[in-house]
């Protein structure tokens, strides 16, 4: 007889919120996206390809708490957030205001859902004590810390033509030759961490991936020249960056707990088994033991 674990997918029942109506999500992106398109073409503050950054992650958000956040609502938070944010974040780049303040009613509702999921889980599971508040510790970190990647990405990659060549002299004044390439590959980078730290996929892969990127960009940013201080002169210490480096290789030593992609993936036994070493260390405790 074959040795098979016994996935506990009711254990995820609770991470969805009560409360909070989806529609409101549903609602508020809508307006977001008149706003965009309107600082895109009626008061055209938002230039070239940034408008379909804008415009288009913001649909794609909306898309998503469609058709993904009712049936999986840990998938489709995190896959909705991510295109929203790039989006609010392009707004904010251009000084789109009915942008930015629509993207900040959108933002609440997107928190109240998770206070709301959180608040559900933790009733449901208060039994497990501490360690199941620390999850929801973990989780808050660790989403915003992966997300925080989007300020920087967003610039490079869905702010529009000149933002992308004020980018390439930046890089050409780091020494680095082929400013344009380098500022894709850079941006294409922290994507990939805000995906892989802020999502939750592949987790210790990307927390190890993560560190890397940092302890190169530092090295090139000459902040280790300068001190430990983030402030010194005259570009800053290696305070910050070093705090980062810590942050995003911590992950690798558990991976990034039930709130992430790896979490439901593996607990609906939809992770390969060849994969599951880069999301978690060990067996996750909503997966039983083996019978």
């Amino acid at each position: 007889m074959s040795m098979k674990p016994n996935v506990l997918v009711p254990s995820f029942a609770a991470l969805r919120p009560r409360y909070v109506p989806l529609w409101l999500l549903w609602a508020s992106l809508a307006v977001s996206i008149c706003a965009m398109a309107y600082s895109s073409f009626i008061v055209p503050i938002i230039p070239d390809f940034a408008r379909l950054s804008t415009i288009g992650l913001d649909f794609i958000a909306l898309g998503i708490a469609v058709s993904v956040m009712p049936k999986n609502f840990v998938i489709g938070f995190l896959a909705s957030l991510l295109p929203f944010i790039i989006s609010w974040r392009v707004a904010a780049i251009h000084g789109s205001f009915p942008g930015m303040a629509s993207s900040t009613i959108v933002f609440l509702i997107y928190l109240a859902l998770y206070i709301d999921c959180m608040m559900h889980d933790w009733m449901q599971y208060r039994l497990s004590g501490w360690n199941g508040h620390l999850q929801w510790q973990v989780a808050t970190i660790r989403i915003y810390f992966g997300f925080d990647m989007v300020g920087h990405f967003a610039e490079k990659l869905f702010a529009g033509a000149e933002s992308f060549y004020h980018m390439s002299q930046v890089f050409i004044g780091f020494g680095l030759s082929s400013g344009g390439f380098c500022v894709i590959v850079a941006g294409l980078c922290e994507l990939a961490i805000a995906i892989g730290v802020g999502m939750g996929f592949l987790t210790r892969l990307a927390g190890i991936g993560a560190a890397l990127y940092y302890i190169i960009a530092n090295q090139y940013g000459r902040h280790f020249e300068d001190g430990f201080t983030w402030n010194n002169l005259p570009v800053g210490g290696w305070e910050y960056p070093m705090l980062m480096i810590v942050f995003f290789a911590s992950f690798v030593i558990a991976g990034a707990g039930k709130f992430s992609i790896d979490g439901w993936l593996i607990a609906h036994g939809r992770m390969p088994q060849f994969l599951r070493p880069f999301c978690v260390s060990t067996r996750p405790d909503y997966v039983t033991a083996e019978k």
